[in-house]
């Protein structure tokens, strides 16, 4: 288990991880696979947190990526006790359930994009190349005045219609019980 450079990680996330390497952060290599944490990309995120940018898990192992997370959340409170909240995004269009979170006691906190998708879609990164919803993943380190706040969803309509929906702690959102995981279009 060790702290390494994202350069020294990239041929493991080349070869594994369907989004490639990736040149920000800090990576934590183990016999499990590669975690990458960098800051938050999200501007509405304090410095205060972080975002895990690839996680990759190689080893097949039973409970591989419970364990992994256990140890580096160990490692990265020991090496940063300052940061208070892990923030991460699954993508249910590249069939991402968010199980590995779940097993790992993350909360899910939808973005508003979750609850209403917006009319005009989620944007191009790219020409023809449209975005989808992503799961928000929040796991805390600490406690932090500030992740209430700034994971309500701020939309007093989409909280009278779906008021499990509305962020608390201990525990984020309901997920299974705003998102059923049966049926097509279930949440991921």
């Amino acid at each position: 288990m060790s702290w390494s450079s994202t350069r020294s990680v990239s041929p493991i996330l080349e070869a594994n991880h369907y989004l490639g390497a990736v040149r920000r952060g800090v990576a934590w290599h183990d016999h499990f696979g590669v975690i990458v944490v960098g800051p938050p990309t999200s501007r509405r995120l304090p410095v205060a947190w972080c975002e895990i940018v690839r996680w990759c898990i190689t080893n097949k192992e039973p409970n591989a990526g419970s364990r992994q997370w256990a140890a580096f959340a160990k490692a990265l409170r020991r090496a940063r006790p300052d940061l208070t909240t892990v923030v991460s995004y699954s993508d249910p269009s590249a069939g991402h359930t968010g199980a590995l979170y779940r097993a790992c006691n993350w909360w899910w906190a939808p973005t508003w994009h979750r609850l209403r998708p917006p009319p005009t879609g989620n944007g191009e990164w790219s020409e023809g190349a449209a975005q989808s919803v992503k799961d928000r993943w929040i796991f805390p380190l600490a406690p932090d005045v500030v992740r209430v706040p700034l994971l309500l969803a701020k939309d007093e309509s989409i909280l009278r219609r779906i008021p499990l929906a509305r962020y608390a702690e201990p525990g984020g959102v309901p997920f299974k019980t705003v998102f059923p995981m049966t049926g097509a279009g279930a949440a991921s």
